[in-house]
C-alpha cells in the first residue's frame, strides 16, 4: 500500500470513528474515552507539525461536516471525500 493511500484510509476510519463518537453522544453515552486519536497520525504521516492549530481546526470542520450527509453510506463517495481532504492537508504543508 502507497503512503498515499495508507493516510486516505486513516482518514476514512477517523470520519468513521468520529461519526460513532457522535452516535453514541446523541444517544446520551459519555464517549470521549473512544476517541482514537487518528488525526495526530495523520499529521505527522503528512508531515504537518503539532503547533498548526488552525489547519487541525480546519481539518475537524471537514469530518465534522461530513456529519450531515450521506458521505459513509457509500463507500465510494467516502474514499473520494477523504481523497479531497488528503489533497487539502498535502497543498497546505506545501
Amino acid at each position: 500500500m502507497q503512503h498515499k493511500q495508507i493516510i486516505i484510509t486513516l482518514i476514512k476510519d477517523h470520519l468513521t470513528n468520529t461519526c460513532f463518537i457522535h452516535g453514541l453522544n446523541a444517544l446520551g453515552w459519555h464517549s470521549q474515552d473512544y476517541h482514537l486519536h487518528l488525526s495526530d497520525v495523520i499529521f505527522k504521516l503528512v508531515g504537518i507539525p503539532d503547533e498548526n492549530e488552525e489547519l487541525f481546526e480546519a481539518y475537524l470542520d471537514w469530518c465534522t461536516k461530513m456529519l450531515k450527509t450521506e458521505v459513509l453510506m457509500d463507500e465510494q463517495q467516502l474514499e473520494a471525500y477523504a481523497t479531497e481532504i488528503y489533497h487539502f492537508l498535502t497543498e497546505e504543508t506545501e
